[in-house]
């Protein structure tokens, strides 16, 4: 099988500037009758010596293709969000493939082109010849409904209105999607039933996130004085309204807190929640970056991961699992991860309740400790990369001889 895959950003492991590392890991971990070759916009700027590496890793020749100057300087991530909103669909059709690259494409000897992410999907109108498999991996519609959730966002009317217009936006965008020619690919299952259910097409497939990277750690809730707990993510959209509720809980029982827990703030804008919990006595750590997320991981006990909405899969709560941290969460951020409540997990039903489930760990150690084993194990068997990888290529394949023979 040969399977063409054309991206914006260049698959890395560590998600570096992307949306996730879902391709990076499909594509590592395909069967070995599979032959891959990547097309790269590189919108990550992944260096020559980095490429290079990348490729030996994945077994695969990666190509890096030119952005068209007029859409990069209109169209860019710089000015996306601006004028995203406006075009009648975005990307505008042609605006990431002149005719050589269509030509070059058309070329290519491949049983089907993997488009991620979904703003890639023009080529599959340009090149109706070619068969073509989508991956979101999230439904955007379904994204952009689930807003309406958020009190962050229902504060404000502009950002509500947006909302409205993209909805309408994205739900004509993926109707788009019905053509034979292609097939759509979900790490959601209410984000595929979303997309069937307001499209009409019938040609998508769910299925499980893999996680990327796994190291062996002894997890060990006992003989720890205090344990560390890690909030990765940014504190933006998706997770301030639950991170505002959790703060005021977490000051409120400090005393108890503060003897049995350290804090690791990673990622962007944590800076605000950081100084809060400083001033109030707790040790808290503040990192933007880490050259090995997983390495990072592995030195914490506890992840929290306050999201107020969202789709899909998060990576970073299977990142967590497979590493032997216990996961506390929302609906959200646990959503289509093989793991159940009290037994592989903990889920919150309102974010100042975290306060409560900390004390309870500090008082229950062992049971908790049991939940994180449960977690990882749950998530080794059923989210492993090679498993899902190989099952996301037989699906295709099938799917593709089926049109073939008709």
């Amino acid at each position: 099988m040969k399977v063409i895959v054309v991206t914006e950003w260049t698959p890395t492991p560590e998600n570096r500037g992307g949306i996730s590392a879902l391709h990076y890991s499909l594509i590592k971990h395909r069967p070995q009758e599979v032959d891959a070759k990547v097309y790269t916009y590189n919108l990550n700027h992944i260096s020559n010596e980095e490429l290079e590496d990348i490729s030996k890793k994945l077994n695969a020749e990666i190509c890096v293709l030119s952005i068209p100057k007029q859409w990069y300087n209109i169209f860019g991530r710089k000015w996306r969000s601006r004028y995203e909103l406006y075009l009648k669909q975005y990307p505008p059709s042609g605006s990431f493939y002149n005719r050589d690259l269509l030509e070059l494409f058309d070329k290519e000897e491949c049983d089907f082109i993997f488009l991620y992410p979904r703003a890639m999907y023009a080529l599959a109108k340009q090149l109706p010849q070619k068969k073509f498999v989508i991956s979101g991996p999230d439904c955007e519609s379904l994204n952009r409904a689930r807003r309406f959730s958020s009190q962050f966002r229902l504060n404000s009317r502009k950002m509500m209105t947006e909302d409205f217009f993209y909805l309408l936006k994205y739900i004509k965008m993926e109707q788009i999607w019905g053509g034979s020619n292609v097939r759509v690919h979900f790490v959601g299952m209410e984000d595929f039933r979303f997309y069937r259910d307001l499209s009409g097409n019938d040609n998508a497939h769910f299925l499980l996130h893999p996680f990327v990277k796994y190291k062996e750690k002894k997890i060990d809730f006992i003989s720890n004085a205090k344990l560390k707990v890690i909030i990765p993510g940014s504190y933006d959209m998706y997770y301030n309204t639950d991170v505002d509720k959790m703060i005021p809980s977490l000051i409120k029982y400090k005393d108890i807190l503060l003897k049995h827990f350290d804090f690791t703030f990673l990622g962007k804008r944590w800076s605000p929640v950081d100084k809060l919990l400083k001033n109030a006595g707790f040790n808290c750590e503040f990192k933007t970056w880490v050259d090995d997320y997983a390495e990072e991981l592995v030195k914490h006990d506890i992840q929290i991961t306050p999201i107020s909405f969202g789709t899909g899969t998060k990576g970073k709560v299977l990142d967590a699992m497979v590493n032997g941290l216990l996961v506390i969460g929302s609906d959200y951020a646990l959503e289509n991860i093989c793991v159940r409540d009290m037994e592989s997990c903990v889920r919150y039903r309102d974010a100042s309740h975290i306060a409560s489930i900390l004390i309870s760990v500090a008082n229950h150690r062992e049971r908790y400790q049991a939940m994180a084993e449960k977690g990882r194990s749950q998530v080794l068997k059923y989210h492993d990369p090679t498993r899902i990888s190989k099952r996301f290529f037989e699906i295709y394949y099938r799917e593709l001889c089926k049109n073939k023979e008709r």
